[in-house]
């Protein structure tokens, strides 16, 4: 996954604790190097499939893995997570050199390309789903997935979608501050701010948000497209550039943040960990994160990482003085598939059918660390969302991420080295919004940093 990717490894990560990074049930061996267990242990006998990802974790996907292999008995899932960094390595190299895997997870956006010489297309087992995956998954999900191996064909199926940017908020204190709702716009979330820090200076960081520049270009866009929909993809395609009016627009209107007074210049040097911990132990009111993080409204969620508070909530990105209408970009992501290699195709699918669109989903993402799933009319149990602000919190995510302006996908290279540092010296200051749009048209054309075109 590009780097813009790597965060819903870190997110999950972070969303559920005692699951970091490598989580394992199991051992898949070297790059290049086949297991034992893949092994089926006779034509009649069990069979064990090799399935390696990198999100969700491990807690998250067990229950789904432990309730399948009580209904199919004769199959046995060896799991395997790695880091997303890692996994982006590692992965290309095992099925070029034919490892024995069988199911294997792939970042929609940043894999496809890079592992689909090496897996089956769907339609190769289709007849061996259950059921019709073309009525039962998402089409704009299928569609995206599709469209991100850039040759027409479907390689997986994702497992659903992710979208930014979102304000999570504790509920709790809004309510001691003697606030009754959430802000829409930048204005509001100062002011709710200004009252938080009268009544609860307890309360250190009223507005956390991660500074790490992938997260500056998801929250630039989100702003940014309020008044101009699809400006991220029109760039991206070649029909916008990076020094128009809409992106310095965009570029004036997320500074609002900081010159509003909702959010200090400090809050620019927290890492993501650190600003999810901040959010979990109750020293901030408000989060900026993405669609992966809704765990947090759950009653699991919070049991599992010692939170004292229980309503949290989530809204879009309030709006700026610009006005416009709440945006995120979203993409399908988690796809699962098949690789070449795998001699146990049939129950590969059914596992997978399992996953994306059986009674697995309603296992692995009680966690909602997909929103919007890619399970055609899914939605968690009343003992997923306790509450009504959590219950109104996911409806609003998925309302917004079904409208999504543009398709989540950032150009890696371009991201790390131009425009993450870029958006965080604007709202530092170093630079004006009109310097920053001109040096990132300059750097976009000047060759240095390739870019794929999409058509939505």
């Amino acid at each position: 996954m590009r780097e813009p990717r790597r965060r819903v490894a870190l997110l999950g990560a972070t969303l559920v604790a005692g699951s970091l990074a490598l989580t394992a049930c199991g051992n898949s061996g070297g790059v290049g190097g086949a297991t034992a267990a893949s092994q089926a242990a006779s034509s009649n006998g069990p069979v064990t499939l090799n399935y390696e990802t990198w999100f969700p974790d491990g807690a998250t996907l067990q229950p789904a893995i432990d309730a399948f292999q009580k209904a199919n008995p004769n199959i046995k899932i060896n799991l395997r997570i790695l880091k997303s960094q890692d996994f982006q390595k590692q992965l290309p190299l095992q099925l070029q050199g034919g490892e024995a895997l069988d199911v294997v997870g792939f970042q929609v956006s940043a894999m496809t390309k890079n592992v689909k010489d090496q897996l089956r297309p769907v339609d190769e087992y289709a007849d061996k789903l259950d059921g019709d995956y073309k009525t039962s998954v998402v089409s704009s999900m299928l569609d995206q997935t599709k469209l991100m191996a850039g040759d027409g064909k479907l390689y997986g199926l994702p497992m659903g979608a992710v979208s930014s940017p979102f304000l999570f908020y504790n509920n709790e204190i809004l309510a001691k501050a003697g606030i009754t709702a959430p802000p829409t716009t930048i204005k509001e979330l100062a002011e709710q701010v200004a009252k938080i820090k009268a009544t609860q200076p307890e309360v250190t960081t009223p507005v956390a948000m991660a500074g790490d520049g992938w997260w500056q270009e998801e929250m630039y866009f989100g702003f940014a497209e309020q008044k101009s929909p699809g400006l991220s993809q029109s760039i991206i395609n070649g029909t916008a550039s990076w020094d128009s009016p809409e992106v310095v627009n965009g570029l004036k209107a997320f500074k609002e943040l900081i010159g509003s007074g909702a959010m200090d210049t400090s809050v620019l040097s927290l890492k993501y960990d650190d600003a999810s911990a901040l959010f979990n132990s109750g020293k901030a009111a408000f989060y900026f994160n993405g669609s992966w993080a809704g765990s947090v409204m759950t009653p699991s969620y919070q049991a599992t990482n010692k939170m004292t508070a229980k309503d949290y909530g989530a809204v879009p990105a309030p709006l700026s003085s610009q006005g416009g209408s709440p945006s995120v970009r979203a993409l399908a992501e988690g796809g699962l598939g098949i690789p070449k290699s795998s001699t146990h195709v049939a129950e590969a699918a059914k596992f997978i059918s399992y996953m994306v669109y059986g009674a697995g989903v309603d296992q692995w993402n009680a966690s909602l660390q997909y929103n919007p799933d890619s399970k055609v009319g899914w939605t968690p149990s009343g003992a997923v969302l306790a509450t009504p602000t959590a219950q109104q919190g996911f409806k609003a995510m998925g309302e917004v991420s079904a409208k999504a302006s543009s398709i989540r996908d950032d150009q890696q290279d371009f991201l790390a080295n131009v425009s993450g540092p870029t958006f965080l010296k604007v709202l530092r200051g170093e630079q004006t919004p009109e310097e920053a749009a001109k040096y990132l048209q300059q750097e976009w054309t000047s060759g240095r940093y390739p870019h794929n075109t999409l058509t939505k």
